[in-house]
């Protein structure tokens, strides 16, 4: 187990960094190096001061699971209740308020500034076929259920073809495109004992241009932060939080796949 005096010297180095970003940046790695609550309290503070109330939710949360004493334990619960208290409405139902339930609804949106973002899931084709090649293309590699039915939708209304693009939120990968090559792997992106993705690489991540080909097949280059209206299908409320704050000037919406169908 780490040492509390290292966790606290380590907790002030990041803050001697200042520049908001930079502080969260490190708390982040730290905390997906120890797990500790304490770090996750302080990281909480550091997203609270900044005003982002759902990351600092999520931490508080953590922090009161992590840590061994009850007293501190009380700490977390009282700035647990105190950023509800202060959560803003709108803040908190930014990724729900308008759902889109339709396909004759996605097809109204623009294309070139709508984004379709799917989880991994856990299931994958090693888990049907043991005899898969080591690396097989995202869209073929993860076998749920949800997400073999997005698949299915997708290929159906032919969402490539009118020139929407979707990429696939993995533990291990981040963003990355249908035909991204993944191997076996088991990561759970809200389980810090998977030592996961960070948000500051998802956040990178979504910032890099990148290469895609258009419905023509002409090569374009394209960032995924240019994209206005980001479309969660199945995720859960851990991916939902993470995509709201890799997008913080787009609008998030969520849909389960069977409002789709």
């Amino acid at each position: 187990m780490t040492n509390w005096k290292i966790i606290n010297t380590r907790i002030k180095q990041c803050q001697q960094l200042m520049a908001p970003e930079k502080v969260i940046n490190c708390l982040l790695d730290l905390f997906q190096q120890t797990n500790d609550g304490w770090v996750a309290f302080h990281l909480a503070q550091e997203y609270e001061n900044w005003n982002k109330l759902g990351d600092a939710l999520l931490y508080y949360q953590e922090a009161e699971v992590l840590l061994p004493i009850t007293s501190y334990k009380e700490m977390a619960k009282e700035a647990i209740s105190r950023v509800k208290r202060n959560f803003d409405e709108e803040k908190v139902t930014k990724i729900d308020k308008r759902l889109v339930v339709s396909l004759s609804e996605i097809s109204q949106l623009e294309p070139i500034d709508t984004l379709l973002i799917v989880p991994c899931g856990p299931e994958k084709i090693w888990n049907v076929d043991p005899t898969a090649p080591d690396f097989v293309p995202a869209r073929y590699a993860y076998k749920t259920e949800k997400f073999l039915k997005f698949i299915e939708w997708a290929e159906k209304n032919d969402i490539e073809k009118k020139r929407f693009y979707w990429v696939i939120l993995s533990g291990r990968y981040g963003f990355i495109e249908p035909w991204h090559p993944v191997s076996r792997y088991d990561i759970n992106l809200s389980d810090p004992n998977d030592y996961p993705i960070s948000d500051s690489t998802l956040q990178n991540q979504v910032n890099q241009e990148r290469w895609w080909r258009d419905n023509t097949g002409n090569l374009v280059k394209i960032k995924l932060a240019n994209f206005k209206n980001i479309i969660c299908i199945n995720c859960s409320t851990i991916y939902k939080n993470k995509i709201v704050t890799c997008f913080p000037q787009a609008e998030v919406q969520s849909v389960d796949i069977d409002g789709l169908l």
